[in-house]
């Protein structure tokens, strides 16, 4: 695993970390600034346009998992992730997110239904 993750490192200039053991649909890597960014495992799709898109979008989760062909698993993950982790998975955002809280409290509710 380690010689896989050292080759993806090597080929894409992009550092990889292995997902957490209690968010296992959730992995990071470094963006440019080398700043650790969670995504969706196996995506480049950043935890935080997950969220953007359910609560400043206004996205349900079919919808969001339809539009960046992810599984509707993987985008209750990445609500829960970012409910259990909001300012770490900010990380590489320079300005908080601003999210109305009846929007962010449905978007987490539909979640962890």
């Amino acid at each position: 695993m380690n010689a896989v993750l050292a080759s993806l490192q090597k080929e894409t200039h992009c550092a990889l970390m292995e997902p957490d053991p209690a968010f296992p649909d959730i992995a990071f890597r470094s963006d440019a600034e080398n700043s650790w960014v969670p995504v969706v495992h196996g995506t480049s799709i950043h935890v935080r346009t997950v969220v953007m898109a359910a609560t400043e979008w206004d996205w349900s989760m079919e919808q969001i998992a339809e539009e960046y062909g992810l599984s509707e698993a993987q985008v209750k993950a990445a609500l829960v992730f970012y409910e259990a982790h909001g300012d770490e998975a900010a990380v590489a955002v320079t300005e908080p997110i601003s999210v109305p809280e009846k929007v962010a409290e449905k978007a987490i509710e539909a979640a962890k239904a």
